[in-house]
């Protein structure tokens, strides 16, 4: 676990991936709520156009889930900074809050949410082996590695639903634990609105499964969920209009249902499967290995609701993104909108990675090269945000410029206009202590170098199995 959280840790933090309208706007909360004492974004909306605006005050169209987590942070970094004689709404100061606020509400989400697969697998059955090396396939070889250095919400709403299902399927589940997995519910509602289908999959098998303590899990995603609407009273005047309500036309589109969602489009599966412009499997392919973990089957719905419910989750996000206008999502490397249920579909590798072992191997590590390219050269790569994908691939654009030798080519800075030098609006740390290009990557190669060598002696030296429990899919 200790070696997991360091090596994540710094990977997660080593790139930082710049502005955009959707950093911009989550940001600019943060701001406004540290310096302001509000949620109004009007002050500071000049660099975004992910808004809504309504009798001419500007709010962020996104949920305030993650400007609350950044909130603290920012007060401590704004007020040390004006301590220090430092100009908080410098270029470069802001720049350097935003990379502090992007690990704190993506990055280290990503790590925990390592951490929790890792121990997934272990309460599977796996050894100690096969829960590291799961553990940092999914690190290195998802769409966690680019986001982690992208202010968005994603990775923290798949922390959020992950650790609170992971908490829930426990062998044995205190009051208290089953309050925390309540609070983490409604935090990921007020996080991302499309996590209240999977958090309502959650009271159904607390319900069913849980009964003694579900007042405590229902208490904890009320108390949250009950946040969430007084915010939107307090802003919009009802609880169930939020910034998405009143953003503009651009967004929406005509004859469907709050402007965005259609009937679901069965070619979008393909779209966001094997095609190369957002092909899961093709950005990721380590994810091909809960395909592997597949045996001779029963009927999907004579699986136990520990298996059901995270299968739910996928199809769900699938069905959502098949059915959204803007399921591209725009500048983008992969198919964000389905990053919270990525840990979902992972959990079921752990046999699959045990019958197939070399062919998970090089699916890993091809994963971890695209990933890491995206990663060190362009995560927003530009894109349409509706209609059919173009033939193009931004994963495999970014190796093709890796191999150029560019990095950190994004020239957006967060507060809409770029740095005076504009190769500061995105970096890695390496190029922070003045290495340049591919050099800038060593420090980080040193890192992954360092942690294969001790995984294997970690885990040549102790691989005790955790519980045994069958982990295929069905």
């Amino acid at each position: 676990m200790i070696l997991l959280f360091c090596t994540f840790t710094m990977c997660y933090a080593y790139f930082y991936q710049g502005g955009g309208w959707n950093q911009n706007s989550q940001f600019d909360t943060v701001r406004a709520l540290v310096e302001r004492g509000t949620t109004e974004i009007t002050a500071y909306a000049q660099n975004t156009g992910d808004v809504g605006i309504l009798r001419g005050h500007v709010y962020s169209n996104k949920p305030p889930g993650l400007a609350f987590l950044g909130a603290p942070v920012y007060f401590a970094a704004y007020h040390l900074e004006r301590g220090l004689g430092l100009d908080p709404s410098s270029v470069w100061q802001v720049t350097a809050n935003a990379h502090l606020l992007t690990f704190c509400t993506s990055g280290l989400p990503g790590v925990l949410l390592v951490l929790l697969l890792y121990r997934h697998f272990r309460r599977q059955g796996a050894t100690l082996r096969e829960g590291l090396w799961l553990g940092a396939a999914f690190g290195v070889g998802s769409l966690a590695l680019p986001f982690s250095g992208v202010m968005m919400n994603h990775l923290f709403n798949a922390c959020l639903l992950f650790a609170a299902w992971s908490l829930l399927t426990r062998d044995t589940l205190s009051h208290r634990a089953a309050l925390l997995a309540g609070l983490l519910s409604g935090m990921a509602i007020m996080t991302e609105s499309l996590a209240a289908p999977a958090v309502a999959l959650f009271l159904v098998y607390a319900a069913l499964r849980r009964r003694q303590v579900f007042p405590m899990f229902l208490l904890g995603a009320a108390l949250l969920t009950g946040g969430l609407l007084a915010h939107n009273y307090a802003c919009f005047g009802s609880p169930f209009l939020n910034a998405n309500s009143f953003q503009p036309n651009a967004f929406r589109s005509e004859g469907q249902l709050f402007g965005m969602l259609d009937w679901p489009q069965p070619v979008r599966l393909f779209w966001l499967t094997f095609h190369p412009f957002r092909g899961l499997f093709l950005c990721c392919p380590v994810l091909l290995v809960s395909f592997l973990s597949i045996r001779r089957s029963r009927p999907v719905w004579t699986l136990a609701l520990e298996k059901s419910i995270p299968l739910a989750i996928v199809a769900y996000h699938f069905l959502f993104n098949m059915s959204f206008n803007g399921w591209t999502g725009g500048w983008s490397a992969g198919p964000r909108y389905l990053i919270p249920a990525l840990p979902f579909w992972f959990s079921f590798a752990l046999t699959g990675f045990r019958r197939f072992r070399l062919v998970t191997a090089g699916l890993a590590t091809l994963s971890a090269v695209l990933m890491f390219s995206v990663s060190a050269v362009l995560v927003m790569v530009p894109g349409p945000g509706k209609g059919p994908p173009p033939f193009f691939s931004p994963v495999f654009f970014c190796v093709s410029q890796l191999i150029a030798g560019q990095v950190s080519i994004s020239t957006d800075g967060v507060l809409g206009l770029a740095p005076e030098d504009q190769k500061w609006a995105s970096y890695n740390l390496g190029e922070v202590m003045g290495l340049h290009g591919l050099a800038s990557l060593i420090p980080i190669g040193l890192v992954l170098l360092a942690f294969v060598l001790l995984a294997r002696r970690l885990t040549g030296e102790a691989a005790a199995p955790g519980r045994a429990v069958d982990g295929h899919l069905s």
